[in-house]
């Protein structure tokens, strides 16, 4: 799986963007492929492991899992 920090998230409209430690490069997620139980959401900062897929518009982050539920 990739590694990569959380650098935006709106819980309002449930999206947000993750930062690749690998490329640099940010990728679009969806709140429905985060496999947290109970509400699901990313804080800004957060370390996450996740999977690329191919979107309708590109790349995006799929099976996304918070590494340890804290901060970076």
């Amino acid at each position: 799986m990739r590694t990569g920090i959380v650098k935006q998230f709106d819980s309002r409209s449930p999206y947000g963007f993750i930062e690749d430690d690998l490329t640099g490069a940010s990728y679009f997620v969806f709140y429905k492929s985060i496999k947290e139980s109970g509400y699901k959401r990313l804080e800004v900062g957060q370390r996450v492991r996740y999977q690329l897929a191919q979107g309708k518009k590109g790349l995006q982050c799929i099976n996304v899992y918070v590494e340890n539920n804290e901060r970076g």
